[in-house]
């Protein structure tokens, strides 16, 4: 079967790993946009995230809750 490109032709390939620092930030601002509300002021800093995108794993250590957050009904 043909194929519309040329056989010499390939795709780039990039490896993920290459931008941890990158990542984390990334998750650092995902994360404190979605769930800021529910932590104490000052979590979710870059230094507390662990991230590899490839394998799927992402690792948040020492957060601490915000107990006095009224969730609605």
């Amino acid at each position: 079967m043909s194929s519309w490109f040329p056989s010499w032709f390939t795709f780039p390939t990039f490896d993920v790993s290459i931008f941890p620092n990158l990542q984390r930030k990334f998750f650092s601002f995902v994360l404190k946009r979605f769930l800021g509300h529910l932590l104490k002021p000052g979590q979710l800093d870059v230094e507390q995230i662990d991230s590899a995108i490839g394998s799927g794993n992402i690792t948040i250590n020492d957060l601490e809750l915000d107990c006095t957050v009224s969730l609605p009904p």
